[in-house]
């Protein structure tokens, strides 16, 4: 899930025209649609050192990948911000139980610190339609995100869509997803969590970008 995608691009692209000395009009509407982010793949063939043959056989993935979608989820309209420690940061996400259906109901953007007046938040908007499905050590995970970053080069278009489905593990509030039924080879991104009580949960996804982290967080009310 390379949310990184959906900022970086962008700001990269407003940086180049705020330092043009000619006034210029810069690229507009820039649009990444990023796939699903590629789990490790096994070679398919391990020679045995030991005895000199070869397995030639795979290794199946860690659960059935047949987890349902999760159907009735309203898009929302997330909130921009810039991230400034230590005064607009997330929450500290601390685990907890982390099973069932969970709907993203809400949604906060921290760009990053770097793109601090390059972007106006305020004037930022989108959409985001995002699930998540935990049951024992299996996940599937759905975010569907449509921005447009308001800049100082005009408004930057961003979007994914992505949907992946493996196996995962917790270690305090980390999370960390093998991406076993996706075919694709590691995450850039942190995931990490918090039990919010009362059939809520947070879910923050953290990726680095030229301009520093840019988390995104999801609040999530349990089916």
């Amino acid at each position: 899930m390379r949310v990184r995608l959906l900022l970086a691009s962008s700001l990269v692209l407003v940086a180049c025209s705020g330092s043009s000395s000619n006034g210029g009009d810069a690229e507009n509407g820039t649009t990444v649609t990023p796939t699903v982010p590629a789990p490790a793949q096994d070679g398919g063939s391990k020679t045995d050192a030991g005895s000199g043959g070869t397995d030639s056989g795979t290794q199946p993935p860690k659960n059935a990948c047949d987890l349902p979608e999760v159907v009735g989820v309203a898009d929302v309209a997330p909130v921009f911000v810039v991230y400034a420690s230590p005064s607009t940061v997330p929450p500290v996400m601390t685990g907890g139980s982390l099973t069932g259906q969970y709907k993203v109901d809400g949604a906060r953007v921290y760009l990053p610190s770097g793109s601090a007046g390059l972007v106006d938040p305020k004037k930022s908007t989108g959409s985001i339609n995002g699930w998540a499905i935990f049951s024992g050590k299996n996940y599937r995970m759905h975010l569907k995100a449509a921005f447009e970053i308001s800049t100082v080069a005009g408004p930057q278009t961003q979007g994914t869509d992505t949907d992946t489905q493996g196996a995962f593990t917790v270690s305090g509030g980390a999370i960390t997803l093998d991406h076993a039924c996706d075919g694709a080879p590691g995450d850039e991104a942190d995931y990490s969590y918090k039990d919010e009580g009362g059939g809520r949960a947070t879910i923050l996804i953290k990726t680095p970008t030229p301009y520093g982290d840019t988390y995104l967080q999801l609040d999530a009310a349990k089916n």
